[in-house]
């Protein structure tokens, strides 16, 4: 069952999972919190952690098993507008109005990268992980698209927007695959082909779109602010309209077949898909102004649990030593089995060989051999004498 967690302008973060009663599909809230003081301008999540940023300058992490408070980062001077896990859940992406981009690593919660000016000092307004980790893509308010070597630690290139007509870029969104990306501004959405480092297509809608879904790579979705919902591929010419809420669609959310919308009032709307057709399974109002949404796939965690509960050809000193590597990939500890983790951006830079704590571990031992070794030569020059 998966959930879905939406963050709004009170500064609450609200669960909601669909429940069957009497044959008949609901939209039931699971949990509230008020992590943040101020208004949650963006949510991510990747496995267990919910991450969420909002105008209080701040980034918390809840753990959705517990449904508790993990940590909370304090390491941007202005609104958090925008925050995105690496795919392989290692990493953590921020952007603020102070104009930086700040990675994290997972478990430790350590700061790897900062990127001070990223945007010459403009606020981050947008990022986008490639599905290979390898990169990223930001905009920002310099009114240019950057990429980012996720393996380098290290800024790519830079595409000046303004030169192309494109002002005040709102949103980003990488393909399945990653070879294309959408990108919304004022009333138009563009297609980007990496491969071609272009415009593929262009879409201009009859009213202001607001969040772009892709659920394949050539058809995407597009809220708009009248509150309809349109559906295009990369070589159609016309797109299909569906009238999904009375106000402004905020944002959408697209996972296994299932289209989650919300407007700007508050309604909350869940959506299969058909041949491309929308029909609506059910709804709820969370009674709150809507900012951002993200999906907890709890079956995923559920799934998990169950492997290694049920697997009996697993010996106990193998259950330890999966049970340590979990707890370690969480404290992050320079010890071998928390370097079996699987390699993400940065990963492969930052932690090949011995670790600088490792090293200073070494240390002393060499300098108390040459010590000796000092000594026993000025024993012998004496002994000489």
């Amino acid at each position: 069952m998966d959930e879905l967690v939406v963050g709004t302008y009170e500064g609450f973060l609200l669960g909601y999972a669909i429940h069957l009663e009497n044959e008949e599909k609901k939209l039931k809230q699971t949990f509230a919190a008020q992590s943040h003081t101020a208004s949650v301008r963006c949510i991510s999540t990747a496995g267990k952690f919910l991450a969420s940023g909002g105008t209080d300058d701040k980034v918390v992490v809840i753990d959705l098993k517990t449904r508790k408070e993990h940590t909370v980062l304090m390491n941007h001077d202005g609104t958090v507008n925008v925050l995105a896990f690496t795919n392989g859940a290692t990493h953590l992406l921020t952007g603020s109005d102070d104009g930086k981009i700040i990675v994290t690593r997972t478990g430790n919660w350590q700061i790897e990268k900062i990127w001070k000016k990223a945007h010459g000092g403009h606020p981050v307004t947008a990022i986008a992980v490639h599905p290979s980790d390898k990169l990223a893509l930001s905009i920002g308010g310099d009114k240019t698209l950057r990429t980012w070597n996720l393996i380098k630690g290290r800024p790519a290139f830079a595409i000046n927007l303004a030169s192309k007509g494109i002002h005040m870029p709102t949103e980003i969104k990488f393909s399945p695959a990653g070879d294309r990306f959408s990108l919304v501004y004022q009333q138009c959405v563009d297609i980007w082909t990496l491969s071609k480092a272009g415009v593929e297509k262009h879409i201009t809608c009859n009213s202001k779109p607001t969040s772009v879904q892709w659920i394949s790579d050539e058809r995407l979705y597009i809220g708009l602010e009248n509150g309809n919902i349109i559906t295009i591929t990369v070589t159609d010419t016309k797109a299909l309209t569906y009238k999904a809420h009375k106000h402004r669609v905020k944002c959408l959310h697209y996972e296994s077949d299932m289209l989650y919308s919300a407007s700007s009032a508050g309604e909350l709307k869940v959506w299969s898909i058909s041949d491309f057709k929308l029909n609506e399974i059910c709804s709820n109002n969370a009674g709150c102004r809507i900012t951002c949404v993200a999906l907890n796939k709890q079956s995923h965690l559920i799934k998990k649990e169950k492997e290694f509960d049920e697997n009996e050809r697993i010996n106990e000193q193998e259950r330890e030593a999966i049970v340590e590597t979990d707890e370690e990939s969480e404290d992050d500890n320079d010890s071998p089995k928390a370097k079996k983790r699987k390699a993400g951006a940065f990963v492969t830079v930052s932690y090949d060989g011995e670790s600088e704590e490792e090293k200073r571990k070494e240390a002393p031992p060499v300098k108390k051999k040459l010590k000796k070794r000092r000594r026993s030569k000025k024993s012998k020059n004496r002994d000489d004498k």
